[in-house]
């Protein structure tokens, strides 16, 4: 029977060891556990950051295209007024090339009023 209690003994510090041995095992795997949760915190605020992040670019993207739309819009309205103008001037420098012949023909029947007729050399006065 003493060979019965002492393997009992040894079979109940044997597990008392491993007992300890596992329960420090645990608590270790615990630690670890506890800071790859952290870490996992961590990265997850740096990707709620990095999120916020990327809708202020988005808003900046969004109001930065709307205004590029604007400005094009505002190029487009000024080239259609620019050629509006540049037809207008095209047809007043016509219209002035028209006043200006219309004026020479004038000022050349005036001309022609005012001017005595010149006798024909046939009819001249013979010089003696």
């Amino acid at each position: 029977m003493d060979k019965v209690k002492t393997n009992f003994v040894i079979a109940i510090a044997v597990l008392v060891i491993l007992s300890i041995v596992l329960t420090g095992y645990a608590a270790s795997l615990n630690s670890q556990l506890s800071a790859e949760k952290t870490k996992v915190m961590q990265l997850n605020d740096q990707i709620a950051g990095l999120n916020t992040k990327a809708n202020d670019l988005q808003t900046q993207v969004t109001s930065l295209t709307g205004r590029a739309n604007n400005q094009t819009n505002l190029a487009n309205s000024l080239q259609n007024s620019l050629n509006a103008a540049n037809a207008e001037l095209g047809n007043l420098r016509a219209a002035y090339a028209d006043l200006e012949s219309k004026l020479k023909a004038q000022i050349a029947a005036a001309e022609a009023l005012k001017t005595p007729s010149q006798p024909a050399v046939s009819e001249a006065v013979p010089v003696n």
